[in-house]
């Protein structure tokens, strides 16, 4: 699957996402790397890479990859997903509707020019632009003004508080272009390579095969442990496979979790894993027959084996879901040991088809009914997950089928809010915030045509503290509104979460890689605790 995918259509419908944390402490980067500590050159692999590298139109986890060493924004995340300092290294919250960045000094873009403010202003303004198509447009929807207040300082205001906004300048809707470079259509092409004030600088692009990029010896920061990166595009998984055995690339990111044990019996190569932040689930249309039966929504979660799909899809590299939210998404708000218990509270729905038929047994639909569950074809894990499903909800006596479906197709109906039914829905964030999940899947803006929530799950109590979580930045009253939140999503069945998949990469044995997170594609991961054993 596209991880960028959800990414996109999240952005291109509206919504804004983030969290704010406004003391930030020290960028945890890797330091400067002596002589005999450099290495010469690194070869990596990737599933795809673009035609175009210009992240306002080719906005994807592997754009990312790579722009994310040769750009950079007034943010970054740190290993904890807390926000830290970039090219800003101070911000102020002046008042709940403006923010003030102080820009660092002595920053240049890969061709010795200055960072100034007015690059800043520009980039983000580009993305506000309507004409300008970007696909991160939406990241900006909260933002009434941006201004260059001094030639080392930017100030944000938005039209209302907004928590979530805090995050945009810390991953790819923030990475900082040089102002004059939007006036060339070419930007991104290999006649125009984009420009960033990163570790590294592009100078070698053929579109969908092959990247190098060099290292910069006048980069702000710690100077750069692999002096040559060389990204190549091999979509072919056992490919990958015989690459790596044959020593053609040094390391992979985006492994199937399912090549996994394949992968460690390399002998030479290392295999990293976090939790992705992504979540696998099932959306209910509560608006029409059968899913606006609350017995009927039941009986389909308790007809969703999770613990099985984890150890026959996962092999153990992820949990079953009991909630919309992986624990590690209420970063900053609550600790994951406090997430855990409160999740053990809710009804969470085990696998039980006993109960599964006795909650269809109350239903108006006591004898089932038919559906058909578009599933994408392009995921193999959808299909699998709605196999199983489909399998279990025909012994209780609902008749499920699968209709695979192209997934342009897929996307066009879902966002639609077309005949929606039972859905399978998979999404990775771009930021750890405990809003994002329930502002795009619970909230009742988003149950329209253009919005994520398949459900069409509405619920004046919910949206009421979705509110207040996303313009309230005080972590007790977050974690007080959300968990309201998911009480009732829990009792309505809003969603029926299914897993969260770890994500997972290989590596050379020789080196090693300290620093690999769910957000890996949006820091420059080659200085985060990369570097020989």
């Amino acid at each position: 699957m596209d991880k960028g995918l959800t990414r996109r259509l999240a952005m291109r419908n509206g919504l804004v996402l983030t969290a704010a944390v406004v003391t930030m402490g020290p960028l945890s980067i890797a330091s400067a790397a002596t002589a005999e500590e450099q290495i010469e050159s690194i070869t990596w692999a990737l599933p795809s890479l673009p035609e175009r590298l210009f992240v306002p139109r080719d906005w994807t986890t592997y754009v990312g990859a790579i722009m994310s060493l040769v750009q950079e924004g007034l943010l970054t995340f740190g290993d904890k997903f807390s926000l830290e300092p970039a090219l800003a290294d101070r911000r102020e919250q002046m008042n709940p509707t403006t923010l003030q960045y102080h820009l660092r000094s002595g920053v240049k873009f890969g061709d010795g020019s200055p960072l100034t403010a007015d690059d800043v202003v520009a980039t983000f303004k580009y993305h506000m632009s309507p004409g300008s198509q970007s696909l991160l447009a939406s990241f900006y929807n909260s933002v009434e003004s941006i201004d260059a207040t001094a030639p080392d300082e930017v100030t944000v205001k938005l039209k209302a508080p907004n928590v979530q906004f805090a995050f945009t300048p810390a991953h790819m809707a923030g990475f900082v272009f040089k102002k004059e470079q939007f006036l060339d259509r070419n930007i991104g092409t290999p006649q125009a390579l984009p420009l960033g004030t990163g570790p590294y600088k592009l100078v070698e692009f053929a579109p969908t095969e092959k990247v190098i990029l060099e290292a910069r010896d006048d980069y702000w920061g710690p100077k750069p442990v692999v002096k040559r990166i060389i990204l190549k595009a091999i979509s072919d998984r056992p490919a990958r496979l015989l690459a790596m055995q044959q020593g053609e690339i040094d390391g992979a990111f985006d492994l199937a979790i399912s090549d996994i044990e394949q992968w460690k019996k390399l002998g030479n190569v290392d295999i990293k894993t976090a939790p992705s932040l992504g979540v696998y689930t099932l959306t209910l249309d509560h608006s029409r027959s059968p899913f606006d039966d609350i017995h009927v929504r039941r009986a389909v979660a308790y007809s969703v084996d999770r613990k099985g799909l984890v150890k026959a899809l996962l092999k153990g590299y992820g949990e079953p879901a009991t909630a919309l939210n992986p624990p590690e998404m209420w970063s900053g708000v609550l600790p994951a040991a406090e997430v855990r218990a409160f999740y053990a509270t809710l009804s969470n729905y085990p696998f039980d088809l006993g109960k599964a038929k006795a909650e269809l047994a109350q239903s108006s639909h006591p004898d089932g009914f038919e559906v058909t569950i578009p599933t994408p074809n392009a995921d193999p894990y959808m299909t699998d997950i709605m196999q199983s499903v489909v399998e279990n909800l025909k012994q209780i006596g609902i008749r499920a089928s699968i209709k695979p479906i192209d997934n342009n197709a897929w996307i066009t109906n879902y966002t639609d809010h077309g005949e929606l039914g039972m859905q399978i829905m998979a999404y990775y964030p771009d930021f750890a915030d405990a809003a994002n999940y329930p502002s795009l899947f619970f909230s009742g803006d988003q149950a329209k045509k253009g919005g994520m929530n398949g459900s069409n799950f509405k619920n004046d109590q919910v949206d009421a503290s979705l509110k207040i979580a996303n313009e309230n930045a005080e972590p007790t009253t977050r974690a007080r509104e959300l968990k309201s939140v998911f009480e009732i999503a829990d009792k309505e069945v809003a969603v029926v979460p299914i897993f969260w998949p770890d994500t997972a990469m290989a590596i050379n044995n020789k080196y090693e890689f300290n620093g690999y997170t769910a957000f890996w594609y949006s820091v420059p991961w080659a200085i985060r605790g990369f570097g020989r054993k």
